[in-house]
């Protein structure tokens, strides 16, 4: 009787056993469901972006007209008055003071000083102020008249084409080569670097006025060829002095005086300005920089 009832005992402990195993064995061959969570790091827009052209910048001042976030673009009512449409982009730096702000601060009304330069042959922001209060800025491009009964100074933006008006004041210092000049000397087509400041009307009174070149006037300049254009005759200059490119005429040379410049070269050029362009008197090589002084 005892050996009987081992005998179930051991069957019915077996049984267990082999039920606890199969059971055991289902959830191992379970499918397992594993969440992983995905770290993949978005996409970076910046890194996408090819770098930003180096080129001359210009300092645009004035009040948001029209804003199209979809194409990135906004169009500005310059303080001379005219419209002016410049594209940015996410490379655009937006500031309000010396705080970060976003593009989505640029709204119709809003008033705006933005340092442009021309990428693909359009007007693009590489930074935007937004401005709360007076502010100052510069530009740099040709006189296009002085009325001295009105004190007006009217200038056309070396990169965006747009005339730009300033009143001059008892305070506005009009300078060439570092020394004091009178405002008579702002003849049509000078070039010239001015510093003014806006008001809340938006209008720019000169502070200081830098006479860059006069029509007639001649210059020397040393640096290196970037480009040479035979068919257009002219080349491009990097000047040693302020590190600035710009283009000179060849037409006054002889051909054997041409096919002697080569890029990269270190010359020294003699130009005459016209009162539109730089025009070459004589370009020789130059083994060591000096600096571009007016004579």
């Amino acid at each position: 009787m005892v050996g009987k009832f081992l005998l179930v005992s051991t069957e019915v402990a077996i049984a267990l056993s082999l039920t606890c195993l199969a059971q055991s064995g289902s959830e191992l061959t379970a499918p397992a469901r594993i969440h992983i969570e995905d770290r993949t790091p978005a996409p970076d827009r910046m890194l996408d972006m090819p770098p930003l052209p180096k080129g001359q910048v210009s300092l645009i001042g004035g009040t948001v007209a029209r804003i199209d976030p979809i194409r990135d673009r906004m169009v500005v009512r310059a303080f001379g008055g005219r419209d002016i449409t410049i594209d940015f982009d996410v490379r655009t730096a937006v500031l309000r003071g010396t705080t970060p702000a976003s593009s989505r601060d640029l709204r119709p009304g809003t008033r705006v000083y933005a340092d442009t330069i021309l990428k693909d042959g359009r007007t693009f922001a590489k930074t935007v102020r937004i401005a709360g209060n007076a502010s100052s800025g510069e530009t740099r491009g040709q006189v296009i008249s002085y009325d001295p009964s009105k004190k007006l100074l009217k200038v056309r933006d070396i990169i965006s084409s747009q005339p730009f008006s300033l009143r001059l004041n008892a305070v506005t210092e009009v300078r060439s080569n570092g020394q004091p000049v009178q405002p008579g000397e702002l003849i049509t087509g000078t070039l010239v670097h001015v510093v003014f400041q806006s008001d809340f009307e938006g209008a720019n009174s000169a502070q200081k006025i830098d006479i860059l070149a006069r029509p007639g006037s001649t210059f020397t300049f040393s640096g290196r060829i970037l480009v040479v254009d035979l068919r257009d005759d002219h080349l491009t200059l990097a000047e040693n002095a302020s590190e600035t490119t710009f283009e000179v005429g060849l037409d006054s040379l002889t051909s054997g005086a041409k096919l002697r410049l080569k890029e990269g070269m270190e010359v020294l050029v003699q130009a005459r300005f016209d009162g539109n362009k730089y025009e070459a008197q004589s370009v020789e090589p130059l083994p060591s920089s000096k600096l571009s002084t007016p004579q």
